[in-house]
């Protein structure tokens, strides 16, 4: 049997996490050179709910998404 780890996110995490994104890309190195850049997501769960972390790998951009509207 294959045993599976499922995160959600919620709508407005996720809005919160492309208005990050767009802001994030006027400044990333990365993306200005064209190179490749890779978007790191971090669920941690808390016992409430799950808190949200996206970080680039530029090593300048991360943002907190969680959207604590559905603990």
């Amino acid at each position: 049997m294959k045993k599976t780890i499922e995160f959600k996110a919620s709508e407005k995490s996720i809005d919160k996490f492309n208005k990050w994104i767009k802001k994030h890309d006027l400044v990333c190195k990365l993306k200005k050179k064209k190179k490749p850049r890779f978007i790191t997501y971090c669920f941690t769960p808390n016992g409430i709910g799950s808190s949200i972390v996206v970080k680039c790998s530029c090593g300048k951009g991360s943002a907190d998404v969680t959207s604590i509207e559905n603990w």
